[in-house]
C-alpha cells in the first residue's frame, strides 16, 4: 500500500487510519458491500462539535474511501446496474 494511511487488521476487520487527524475507516475484509457499510472511527469524537471538525471528518473520510477503493477493490466495488 502506497499511502500515508496506516492499516490495522484484526479478526477480519480492516481499519485505515489517518493518524495525524485521528480518523479511521473500518470495514470487514472480503465483504463486497463495504463501500456502503463501512464505519468512520474517531479517536476524539469531540471533533464533531464544530463545523470545521465536521468538514475535516467529511474530507478525510472521502480520502480514506478513495484509498480503500484502490487497495481493496473487492470490498469497495460499486453496485452493478
Amino acid at each position: 500500500m502506497d499511502s500515508h494511511y496506516r492499516t490495522e487488521k484484526a479478526d477480519g476487520v480492516i481499519t485505515l487510519w489517518d493518524d495525524a487527524e485521528g480518523i479511521g475507516l473500518r470495514f470487514k475484509e472480503g465483504e463486497t458491500l463495504s463501500r456502503y457499510t463501512s464505519s468512520i472511527i474517531l479517536s476524539d469524537p469531540s471533533i464533531m462539535e464544530t463545523e470545521e471538525g465536521v468538514e475535516k471528518v467529511d474530507r478525510i473520510s472521502k480520502e480514506l474511501t478513495a484509498q480503500a477503493e484502490r487497495d481493496y477493490p473487492t470490498e469497495f466495488q460499486p453496485l452493478k446496474d
